[in-house]
């Protein structure tokens, strides 16, 4: 099982020591995982959805380890039919426990979308909340797919490093990825810091997101 929220890192690293995918760097991005069936289906449920603004103004997240509230500005729709097939398929549960070499489950019931839109949106420095162990984050639209500003900031040397630590200094050790249309990120979420920055003026993009544990 996965730890509390206030658990020891060092314990949460020994667990997960067996990931290929960890010992790999902790992510890998895979640009034609979903079919561009998948993908167009999925977009045009989330901008059908109904949008709820998730909104935390900066200073309020303490939290050193996993979760918290960090600060963030999304647009977030609930999952539907179209992800909700592709989330619980054999296919694709089977190719994120191949990444891991571990056996793995979904997180919930449904995975959801998020909706970066303007220049304020974002999410700030976080691990992922106990029980997602694991990201899929799979981006469906991009209106700039090329801007300088990317579309992920990962810390992969600092996998049990405090938050407040790199709070403190985000650029030391920063790595910082592109995510194309098309293109899914499995992510050791629970363990790398990780943030989603401004994605820009007039910059729209668009998100699947599913998490998994690690039943190790």
């Amino acid at each position: 099982m996965s730890c509390c929220g206030a658990c020891d890192p060092h314990a949460e690293l020994y667990r997960l020591r067996r990931s290929t995918l960890l010992h790999a760097g902790g992510y890998g991005i895979y640009p034609r995982l979903i079919e561009p069936k998948w993908i167009a289906g999925m977009l045009a449920e989330a901008m059908a959805g109904g949008q709820r603004l998730d909104q935390v103004a900066s200073g309020n997240d303490t939290e050193d380890i996993r979760g918290g509230h960090p600060a963030r500005q999304i647009a977030c729709v609930e999952g539907g039919p179209k992800q909700d097939e592709l989330f619980g398929s054999v296919a694709l549960q089977s190719f994120v426990a191949n990444e891991v070499k571990l056996p793995i489950r979904s997180c919930g019931m449904r995975a959801s979308y998020s909706i970066y839109a303007g220049p304020q949106a974002h999410l700030d420095i976080h691990r992922d909340v106990p029980g997602c162990d694991l990201a899929l984050i799979t981006c469906l639209y991009d209106s700039n797919p090329l801007a300088g500003e990317g579309a992920v900031d990962l810390w992969l040397d600092d996998l049990t490093t405090p938050l407040r630590e790199i709070r403190a200094n985000v650029e030391r050790r920063r790595s910082r990825l592109a995510l194309l249309p098309g293109d899914s990120l499995l992510i050791h979420g629970g363990m790398i810091p990780h943030r989603i920055p401004p994605p820009g003026t007039d910059r729209l993009r668009v998100v699947s997101l599913m998490c998994f544990e690690i039943v190790a």
